[in-house]
């Protein structure tokens, strides 16, 4: 039983990082009449209230998402349009920085135009007798609906998890010292497999 201890918990802290990362999939920046977009794509929503940004002196605007990460050679990829000069991905332990270098920015603003995997961050540049930076991009339309069944997914998901790493646990402490496992490891066990493996393999990416 002792054996198993080890590869059981490493399956445990596996499934909460993946219940709680989100994955930054995809990078897109178009350059408008008086602003630019930027859009981040990824593999789960990202809540409101984990995404901030702000314009430096220096002519950086950082954007910064929690609970996130991103493969930092997706940016050799992209070639800015002017006027961006250089954009810099950059990932810490809690969050992941994507970082543009670009003229004066007056305003901006994280929405989510119709796809809950994709955040829009519009900056718009201080040009008053231009069109605003939002006049090229599609009607915001309520998407009340697709943002509520993405959530509930992830909350049944991580739920699953959980059920899952506790019957592990309480399994693990009941087997302890006994020839035989008891049910609540295999089906612990089971549990977060299959969770993995719908997520990961079977659920369709709308």
């Amino acid at each position: 039983m002792n054996s198993l201890k080890f590869p059981i918990t490493l399956l445990f802290l596996y499934c909460q990082i993946i219940a709680q990362t989100i994955n930054i999939t995809d990078l897109k920046v178009e350059a408008k009449k008086n602003g630019i977009f930027l859009k981040i794509r990824s593999n789960r929503p990202i809540p409101e209230g984990t995404a901030i940004g702000w314009y430096s002196d220096n002519g950086w605007f950082y954007a910064t998402i929690m609970n996130a990460y991103i493969d930092t050679n997706l940016v050799e990829s992209i070639k800015p349009p002017a006027p961006v000069k250089k954009i810099i991905v950059h990932n810490s332990t809690e969050s992941v920085q994507i970082s543009l270098a670009v003229p004066i920015i007056e305003t901006h603003e994280f929405l989510w135009p119709g796809n809950p995997r994709e955040l829009l961050v519009s900056l718009r540049f201080p040009l008053d007798s231009m069109k605003p930076v939002l006049a090229d991009a599609k009607p915001i339309i309520d998407t009340n609906k697709n943002m509520k069944s993405e959530l509930n997914y992830s909350r049944m998901r991580n739920a699953a998890l959980l059920i899952g790493v506790s019957l592990s646990v309480a399994g693990i402490v009941a087997s302890e010292g006994q020839e035989s496992l008891s049910w609540e490891l295999p089906t612990g066990l089971g549990l977060l497999i299959a969770t993995y493996i719908y997520d990961r393999y079977i659920r369709i990416d709308k």
